[in-house]
């Protein structure tokens, strides 16, 4: 499976993921009732440290912590799919980066 093909899998299921959770769930109750267990908690750290690394990664790609904040704020607030969503840009990117020269 190419990287791009792996980002736009990421893409689809954490959409319908948040999809789901914001038309089925009270994000506010069912949110503070999570973070009342132990591993409502330690899900919360994994995601903000996977969130520090991929947005650590971005930054170190873009050379920019400019042109990686757009990423960044999608991050916090979209998760995972907006980390799908770099990883499909990225896999573009690079791909047309090796891509051979138009005539």
């Amino acid at each position: 499976m190419t990287t791009k093909r792996a980002g736009w899998v990421g893409v689809i299921a954490m959409a319908g993921a948040l999809i789901y959770g914001f038309s089925s769930g009270d994000f506010r109750a069912e949110g503070s009732a999570i973070l009342d267990l132990a591993w409502g908690r330690v899900t919360l750290i994994d995601l903000y440290v996977g969130l520090f690394l991929i947005g650590a990664w971005v930054v170190w790609r873009e050379r920019s912590v400019l042109r990686a904040l757009p990423w960044l704020i999608g991050m916090v607030f979209l998760g995972s799919l907006a980390a799908a969503a770099y990883v499909v840009y990225a896999g573009t990117v690079l791909r047309d980066s090796n891509s051979p020269p138009a005539n």
